[in-house]
């Protein structure tokens, strides 16, 4: 029987050559959801090329609270006008020294924002490098889809360490975001996938279609898989690794790797039948 997996591309509006790569696989059905920094400033240029693909693809908020600039004024946690490092959120959020008014109104600024270019709420959220999580963050993440007229998918994180293990792909990496995760997988009441892969070191040395044939097995009955495709002639962060993901998933091999796993890719909503 054909399995349904959820193929998520992260970080669309973060760079040119990232929406570029992320919609062009939307338009030609090769991913089946994509998540928004609506905190970039490329977003309100960004977000209306969205519209074509609309009903090929779920749209979701990425929620963006490290290393960029916000859309709101954080004194606390952005003095000097950019989000702080994946390292001090993590240990502020567990010490709880976080300015939580300030961090929910951000989340509801990105979500603002995403409704204000789309025209709707987004359809999924998840968090840029899985802040969404982390303690008090999660609980104000939440809040803000509970309170969402269209009630949006959530991105679990979590799932049993023997799974991962027998994944075999950057396992300590993996179990560290499984545990973070945990908690907001048990709070949550949202419609959430319950098994997630995609994690790896981003080694310009890596075999993505070997990765790819990890990731997709062991999947749960709704198993969520992410991705980072982009252009290699880029100035972000692992510019190589992305296009060599674009690359892989525009392939007649991506294709055959799916038909050879009995797989397909959907959306969040064709999982849940």
């Amino acid at each position: 029987m054909t399995r349904t997996v959820i193929l998520c591309a992260d970080d669309y509006g973060h760079s040119a050559p990232i929406s570029r790569a992320i919609l062009d696989l939307a338009r030609h059905g090769r991913i089946s959801a994509l998540s928004c920094m609506t905190a970039s400033p490329l977003w309100a240029a960004h977000g209306p090329w969205l519209h074509e693909v609309r009903n090929k693809v779920d749209i979701g908020l990425h929620i963006t609270l490290v290393d960029e600039a916000p859309l709101t004024k954080m004194p606390n946690t952005a003095p000097h006008g950019k989000l702080p490092s994946i390292g001090e959120l993590i240990l502020k959020s567990y010490l709880g020294t976080l300015d939580m008014t300030e961090i929910t109104a951000e989340i509801f600024a990105q979500l603002a924002a995403f409704d204000t270019v789309m025209g709707f709420s987004p359809q999924h959220i998840d968090g840029h490098l899985h802040t969404h999580v982390l303690p008090r963050i999660r609980n104000a993440v939440l809040g803000a889809a509970e309170g969402l007229s269209n009630r949006p998918w959530l991105r679990n994180i979590a799932e049993p360490y023997a799974t991962i293990i027998k994944r075999g792909v950057t396992v300590p990496k993996a179990a560290f975001l499984a545990t973070l995760g945990g908690a907001f997988a048990r709070a949550s009441q949202a419609p959430m996938n319950d098994t997630f892969s995609g994690v790896y070191d981003f080694s310009p040395e890596s075999d993505y279609a070997a990765l790819f044939a990890r990731f997709v097995t062991s999947p749960g009955k709704r198993h969520l898989i992410l991705c980072h495709p982009g252009e290699t002639d880029d100035t972000s962060a692992h510019a190589v690794v992305r296009g060599r993901e674009y690359a892989y998933f525009k392939s007649d091999a991506f294709l055959a790797s799916l038909t050879a796993h009995d797989i397909r890719i959907g959306r969040f909503a064709e999982t849940a039948a």
